[in-house]
């Protein structure tokens, strides 16, 4: 499997994705990624215990 460059608009649609309260496996086939690749990127900010606005 091809490794994927991703670009900061990237990064910055999953986090959109995320902080409208979306789940890793929404957020994935949304944008067509692999839900390992979207837990790789939301890691440190569930580790930092940071929720989105929908489930405080």
């Amino acid at each position: 499997m091809a490794r994927r460059t991703f670009q900061m608009i990237d990064l910055i649609e999953i986090y959109v994705h995320w902080y409208a309260g979306r789940s890793q496996a929404q957020i994935a086939d949304s944008l067509g990624l692999d839900r390992k690749t979207v837990r790789k990127y939301l890691g440190p900010v569930v580790a930092e215990a940071l929720v989105p606005v929908g489930r405080r």
